[in-house]
């Protein structure tokens, strides 16, 4: 499992990277591209949310 670090150092840049690497060694393209997707919508998702929460509009 990843440890982040509180400041997400490039030392954690490399270790996601690589553990991303390790899971699709074995070049699965649909899994590759369906874990992108997935996390591209979780991060639209929360972005949204802050955007939300900090809009001066609210």
């Amino acid at each position: 499992m990843l440890q982040i670090s509180d400041d997400f150092t490039l030392e954690d840049i490399r270790a996601i990277r690589e553990d991303f690497g390790e899971r699709h060694k074995d070049g699965d393209w649909e899994a590759i591209a369906a874990e992108i997707k997935a996390g591209a919508a979780e991060f639209r998702r929360d972005f949204a949310a802050f955007i939300a929460r900090n809009s001066r509009n609210n």
